[in-house]
């Protein structure tokens, strides 16, 4: 019983952790930045993901 919650509690970081890289590179982060939050905090992590805003790209006009 103990591996399969462990197993289970890996699975679900890494679904959030993934969930937040692709929140975060729409929203011009870094995937890391992403994945990192949602793998250690989860469904909170990805909250803060979504709150942050976007980041500016820089201007390449010449």
């Amino acid at each position: 019983m103990n591996t399969s919650v462990f197993y289970l509690s890996l699975a679900l970081a890494v679904a959030t952790g993934a969930l937040g890289a692709y929140l975060s590179e729409r929203k011009g982060r870094p995937r890391s930045f992403g994945f990192i939050l949602g793998f250690l905090f989860g469904f909170i992590g990805i909250l803060v993901v979504l709150l942050v805003s976007k980041k500016n790209q820089p201007n390449t006009e010449n």
